[in-house]
């Protein structure tokens, strides 16, 4: 072999292996170590207060053996079915749509940051590729929040269906949407809010238009959404047994905080449509979470390409 040939083969570059995906994800970890640490306390308040509701139902079975049901329902009693209805009701508030909308800011605020910085332009001379950079902080995004609301979901469950089965909640609407709104479907929503964030912030590029953006994204594609009775249609006995629309509100709708219900809906289920009814909304929201997901890396894809192709 020549001198020249041995010097093109010492030349020639190695084949450097794409990175794979656990490097990334320890890498996103670290990243949002500060920001976990944070929502911890917010999270741990929440779920000691559920802790201690729980704690509180056996009291108002004492209540109400003492004193009667009647009682119980229609008097100023401690421990009464108003009192307890209403401080559950304060409970949900903080879990039934207030995580979603969290993560469907932060999404977007660290997407946003990433190409505002232009941090995306050091990820094109990587080997990792932009796509699969992208999508690996976004489900480290998603699992983290899911982490952190998912012991807020089962303990207020815990909460409302005891309560519920019980008969220990005040009749009507507010037992109704104490039970049956959270659920899978809050989990749903969660991953919801970081596609909507991923989606929007990977659109706009700007960090405080995207901050703002995201959140209204996801309230109004949850309210279509509710608006539309999607889920009640896979399950059509429900569908046919719920006639009308709430006149009032944004889309004719009313709210659970800031989550858009549907109060004739929620009202014609019983007992046995909780998981079937949760199960298909979750069907329905994890169907657009997809879409969504595959739009903003059907962006990603796009625009690195481009900013690819004027680097080389």
């Amino acid at each position: 072999m020549s001198t020249t040939a041995v010097n093109l083969v010492k030349r020639t570059p190695s084949y450097r292996r794409p990175a794979g995906r656990r490097p990334i994800a320890r890498l996103a970890a670290r990243q949002l170590r500060w920001l976990a640490l944070v929502l911890l306390l917010p999270v741990g308040e929440v779920a000691a207060t559920l802790l201690h509701r729980y704690s509180e139902w056996s009291e108002a079975e004492a209540v109400r053996a003492r004193l009667g049901n009647t009682a119980y329902h229609f008097t100023d009693v401690p421990y009464n079915a108003h009192t307890l209805t209403e401080r559950l009701f304060a409970d949900g508030q903080s879990v039934a749509f207030v995580p979603a909308l969290c993560a469907a800011a932060l999404t977007a605020i660290l997407t946003a940051r990433e190409w505002e910085s232009r941090r995306v332009a050091v990820t094109l001379t990587q080997s990792v590729s932009p796509v699969r950079w992208f999508g690996i902080h976004w489900g480290v995004q998603a699992a983290l929040t899911l982490v952190l609301t998912m012991p807020l979901v089962v303990l207020y469950y815990l909460n409302a269906a005891h309560a519920y089965h019980k008969d220990l909640l005040v009749h009507g609407a507010y037992q109704a949407t104490l039970y049956f709104t959270i659920g899978p479907v809050t989990l749903a929503y969660v991953l919801l809010g970081v596609a909507a964030g991923a989606f929007v912030g990977t659109a706009m590029r700007r960090t405080l238009p995207a901050l703002l953006a995201a959140p209204a994204l996801l309230w109004l594609l949850v309210a279509l959404l509710v608006r539309s009775r999607l889920a009640a249609l896979l399950d059509y006995p429900v569908f046919s047994e719920t006639h009308g629309y709430h006149p009032g509100g944004v889309l004719g709708l009313q709210f659970f905080h800031l989550l858009p219900q549907d109060i004739y809906l929620v009202n014609s289920l019983t007992p046995g449509d909780y998981w079937p009814y949760q199960l298909a909304q979750t069907a329905v929201v994890l169907a657009l979470t997809a879409a969504l997901a595959y739009g903003a890396l059907r962006i990603v894809r796009r625009r690195t390409g481009r900013a690819g192709a004027r680097i080389r």
